[in-house]
């Protein structure tokens, strides 16, 4: 259980208790990309209450309940790996296919009455571009070595030997990318103000901005996996086997 929240980052307090992801979702407090600022300081940089915010996530500490996320400081890095991308990477390109028509759809309909719609529709191509190559790298680069990494120590199989030299490499540049993707999600929610539905919004206007509120929400919960579980993992087995062998 953690003691005083204070002195913790944003970071430490999400891998302890996950469910509280909900609270800094809730204050627009970045938990992924920008997890390493205490709590307070990040309080200041979203512009939340600090008091409000110390309060709500002493809830979640004080009645701590089981989180389908809680297995991911165990889990072995196949296992972390394979929930990634059957929890997170379907569900993003899912989206981006279903929602880059609708996008298109809606701002045509109402973009003359609702111009922000179209600097939406610009930015949420511009995070589309970026994703799906990303996703493409994690899943036939990164992830394999990772998996590789974990099977040396396990069976002993062949030393695996990257091109690209050490994980840190691909890690620092999946997460320059995540911090990139970061920056597009908040000027999404800035021109959008919040997703807010206008009154009298179709069905149509309605589902596009729910679903991108939904998007948003999984793709930091995703963030956070890879940023704060299992990179640092990662690098911490890549150290330990080569620090083994010599």
């Amino acid at each position: 259980m953690m003691n005083n929240l204070t002195t913790k980052t944003v970071r430490e307090i999400a891998l302890e208790m996950p469910l509280t992801t909900k609270v800094f979702e809730n204050h627009k407090i970045d938990f992924c990309c920008g997890g390493n600022r205490l709590v307070l300081d990040a309080c200041q940089t979203a512009g939340a209450d600090a008091e409000n915010v110390l309060r709500e996530l002493s809830v979640y500490l004080e009645s701590p309940a089981e989180s389908e996320l809680d297995w991911v400081k165990t889990a072995s890095l196949s296992k972390l790996i394979e929930y990634i991308v059957d929890k997170h990477h379907v569900y993003t390109r899912d989206e981006i296919t279903n929602l880059s028509p609708l996008m298109v759809k809606v701002s045509g309909k109402h973009g003359e009455n609702h111009p922000e719609l179209y600097a939406l529709e610009q930015l949420f191509s511009e995070l589309c571009a970026d994703l799906m190559p990303h996703l493409m790298k994690e899943e036939q680069v990164l992830f394999p070595y990772i998996n590789e990494l974990e099977d040396f120590k396990i069976k002993q199989t062949k030393v695996p030997m990257p091109h690209f030299g050490t994980v840190k490499n691909p890690v620092g540049m999946m997460m320059r990318e995540h911090d990139a993707a970061g920056d597009i999600l908040k000027q999404m929610r800035e021109v959008s103000g919040d997703y807010k539905i206008p009154e009298n919004a179709c069905p149509s206007y309605t589902a596009l901005l729910t679903r991108l509120e939904a998007f948003e929400k999984d793709l930091h919960q995703h963030i956070h996996l890879e940023n704060n579980v299992l990179f640092p993992k990662a690098i911490e087995l890549e150290n330990e086997i080569f620090a083994a062998i010599g």
